[in-house]
């Protein structure tokens, strides 16, 4: 084999795993971006009334009718971690815009139903966005709640279909936030009511 055409092959050989390599590493570095997504199950209305996501890691307790939230998950290692989904009958208007903007509705989410009066809590409204699905306006908050005995950190999705209002709550202790915050905010904006 000439000289010349045996260092076209290995410089062809080095362009290759080169490329290869860089093609590993974009690989590499997609899944790690998309695994806060990927660790997130789908929870399905037996009706087809909503859908949802929530962390793998939590499991479904079971309620009584009429007791407490229509779906209630909590995480099997944090205990004190939970996802929950409120539907409450709502005669304000047609969606929930028809109450304000994000930032108002945020204040009387905190007010109404995270910390009313009397319940010794307080809530601090820390971010409000709206978005839509299906031309459907959703409210998605960002609160920081004491409890008294703890601080904990609440991702709050509100929106009204058919005269009820959906509440889809993630909730942890304020210490895990950082660990759950994406997972959590994705929890958030996959509320999907038909």
């Amino acid at each position: 084999m000439p000289a010349a055409q045996g260092g076209h092959s290995a410089r062809l050989v080095l362009r290759l795993s080169r490329a290869l390599l860089l093609l590993c590493v974009c690989l590499s570095l997609l899944t790690s971006a998309c695994s806060a997504g990927s660790n997130l199950r789908a929870y399905r209305d037996p009706s087809g009334a909503f859908a949802f996501a929530y962390p793998n890691g939590m499991v479904a307790l079971k309620l009584g009718p009429g007791k407490g939230p229509a779906v209630l998950l909590r995480d099997l290692v944090y205990e004190t971690e939970n996802v929950s989904l409120m539907i409450a009958p709502f005669d304000k208007g047609e969606t929930i815009a028809d109450l304000g903007g994000p930032d108002e509705v945020g204040q009387l989410v905190a007010e109404k139903i995270i910390a009313p009066e009397g319940s010794g809590r307080s809530a601090k409204l820390l971010a409000a966005e709206a978005f839509e699905r299906q031309g459907q306006p959703y409210y998605l908050f960002e609160y920081q709640t004491d409890m008294g005995s703890q601080l904990r950190h609440e991702v709050v999705t509100v929106t009204v279909r058919h005269h009820r209002l959906y509440t889809l709550t993630a909730s942890t202790q304020e210490s895990r936030w950082p660990q759950v915050q994406a997972a959590f905010r994705n929890v958030g904006r996959s509320l999907n009511v038909s």
